[in-house]
This record gives structure tokens, sequence and C-alpha cells, in this order.
């Protein structure tokens, strides 16, 4: 009998949090799935820990020609041409899924057509700051079983009929360096099936964020710089996505608020987090992330009118 998900799960060299997440899945109440293990580069340690697995689901093993490392977006396209079942889900190797995980996502597609937006909680929010930012960002503003923008779309918990993925070709390849590959995902499945995304709060997975304030704001200069003109360019009519109306605006407003971006003002206020105030923490960490985006898109407006 073939099996009702299909379940991408992409890796990079993390064999410890990879064996988790499998750990995870082994436990899952819903048990029609198959494992599309989409392997990024040589990652030896994860190559050595699939020679020590027994696994109670099926695992079919996919990685790059030569065992090239090609990025996340063409990592997980490896599975385009392995998509048998009629339900897609998408899980980081990082990620440990809860028991009714898969089972949480069934539900919520069996009853409509639609795609759901799996949660993930973090482990550490107590001790940092980007988790906790990220925790209240995106999805996170709304309940269990609302409607979503489609922009925040994250391929880190998510699941969606099969063949929207397929007929879409996956995700840019193009996009290797960080960021917006999720967002010009989502774009795309916007235009072409209008699907509504529903937060699926029950569909759950846990994990630690690896990742500190300074480098994720350094990550968020950089897509600023390189992947957020891809996408416009890409998508020219697109404007409701990390603030481009802001970046763009001939407004009052915009301006005012593009010269403080790239003012000291976001360096000064930085130095208050963390903050026992979560509000001010959320607001300060906000606009840091606005700052980085803008500080990035004028790298590349200034190195363009240098050449």
């Amino acid at each position: 009998m073939s099996a009702t998900f299909d379940v991408i799960v992409p890796t990079y060299d993390n064999p410890d949090e990879l064996a988790a997440c499998l750990q995870g899945l082994a436990q899952q109440s819903l048990e029609s799935f198959r494992v599309l293990l989409c392997i990024d580069g040589e990652s030896a340690g994860v190559r050595r820990l699939l020679g020590t697995l027994s696994l109670p689901f099926e695992l079919v093993v996919l990685s790059h020609p030569g065992n090239a490392h090609r990025g996340r977006n063409a990592t997980r396209n490896l599975a385009l041409g392995e998509l048998h079942a009629p339900l897609l889900a998408m899980l980081d190797s990082d990620i440990v899924p809860s028991p009714e995980w898969l089972d949480q996502h069934y539900r919520l597609l069996s009853q409509q057509r639609c795609i759901s937006l799996g949660d993930i909680r973090y482990t550490n929010t107590g001790d940092n700051v980007w988790a906790r930012y990220i925790q209240t960002r995106g999805k996170n503003k709304y309940r269990h079983g609302e409607r979503v923008p489609y922009y925040y779309l994250t391929t880190g918990n998510v699941a969606m009929p099969s063949d929207c993925f397929r007929r879409l070709g996956g995700q840019d390849e193009a996009m290797r360096s960080y960021g917006g590959g999720d967002t010009e995902l989502a774009i795309r499945l916007h235009k072409t099936f209008e699907l509504p995304v529903i937060f699926n709060a029950r569909a759950l997975g846990w994990s630690t964020m690896n990742k500190t304030l300074d480098t994720a704001l350094a990550q968020m200069r950089a897509f600023g710089s390189e992947n957020l003109h891809y996408i416009l360019g890409k998508h020219p009519d697109v404007r409701d996505i990390f603030g481009v109306q802001y970046l763009l605006g001939k407004r009052l407003r915009d301006r005012l608020l593009r010269g403080l971006a790239l003012s000291p003002l976001p360096d000064v206020l930085l130095r208050m987090v963390p903050n026992r105030i979560a509000p001010l923490e959320r607001a300060i960490v906000h606009f840091a992330v606005f700052s980085a985006i803008a500080r990035g898109w004028n790298d590349r407006d200034r190195a363009a009118a240098a050449q």
C-alpha cells in the first residue's frame, strides 16, 4: 500500500540533530509515510549515522552528484523525482517532531485543500534573544487554525498537497546564499494555487536555536544585499514582504524610517538587549532586523553606483 505522506528532510552534516529528528519520526502515531532524506555536501557524519540506524519507516537517501554542496533549496529539490504520495511534509533536520506531528498535518489537509503551517517551539528562549524574537513573529502572531499571510510560510515544518511543490519545480535553486528561499516559494504557491495557509499549532516540533542575535542580524544584512534584490527582480509586483514598502516608498514616513534604520540609532538601542521588558526587547530587535535589511540594500546600491 502506498504511503500517505512523503516527508522531505534536508540535512547538512548535523548527525546528532538528525538522529533526534529521525527518532522523533519513528514515534509518529500516523505510520503511513516515507522519509526522503536529502543530503547536502559530503556530510560524512550523517553518512556514518545512517549506517547505524534501524528505523520503522522507509528511508530514501538522496544526494547531489559527487556529493556536492549546493545549498538548502537545491537539496530539498532532490526529492522532486521521488514524490509519489498525495501529501508532502517538510521538516528541518534540527527539529524533533511530536508524536502527533504528522497526524495533525493530515487532519487539517484531509479537511480542506490548503497549506498546513506547523509550529516550531524553541527550547532555549530563556537565554537566546533571537529564539525569543522568532517565537513571537510571523505565524506565531496568530492562533491555531487561523489563516495567516502567505508570505509567513516556512519550509522547516509545513505540509501541502504534493502536486503543488512538484508542479512548481520545487524551490529556486539560483538562491544559494542566506534567506528568502521559503518566501520566494510562498510567492509562487500563492500566485499559482491561491491555497490558504493555515497555522496548525498542533503539528508541533521542538528545536534549539543555535544562532545568536549578532549572527542573525549579519545574515539579514547579507539577505538585504543579495536575495531580496533577486526576489524583487523575479517578482516585481510584490511589496508586502520584509518591509519592502518602506525600503522603496517615497512618502515622508518611508524616508524617515530608512534614515533612522541607516543611522547609529539601531546600534544604540541594541545595547539595551537583552531586556526584561519583553515588548521593548521585541520592538528593538524588530527595528534592528529592518535596519540590517536596509543596510544590506544600501550596500548593494552603493556597490552598483561605484561600478
